[in-house]
């Protein structure tokens, strides 16, 4: 008998394609950044910059690779990750995040430091 135990995991076809619990949040906040972290890890992330400055989006603490998201806009990304990074340089902002997690747990997630581009 084969032992093939096929689970939750971050190289699963099955946690992404029944993935769709939804996460939603929404902040004002003043300066500097703030730190939204998932329940689980995500499978996509819907950002929407209500406020009226724009915005920066990253995916670890230190954004040298950053997504600069105008007031008003929205973007919607395949990403997996178990957090989010979002910053201003001044002034007010404010953000709607709809993120679609799986079922995989936060610490089965890889870490960031050291990839190219992120």
């Amino acid at each position: 008998m084969a032992n093939n135990v096929y689970g939750v995991g971050l190289r699963n076809v099955g946690s992404y394609q029944v993935a769709g619990s939804p996460y939603l949040t929404a902040s004002v906040f003043t300066g500097a950044e703030m730190l939204f972290t998932f329940p689980y890890v995500t499978k996509r992330i819907l950002v929407h910059n209500t406020g009226s400055n724009d915005v920066e989006i990253y995916f670890q603490d230190s954004p040298e690779n950053k997504l600069i998201l105008p007031a008003g806009k929205k973007i919607d990304m395949d990403a997996k990750c178990s957090s989010l990074y979002v910053s201003i340089d001044s002034g007010q902002a404010g953000v709607q995040i709809l993120a679609e997690v799986t079922n995989i747990e936060v610490g089965r997630m890889y870490s960031f430091s050291g990839l190219e581009g992120l």
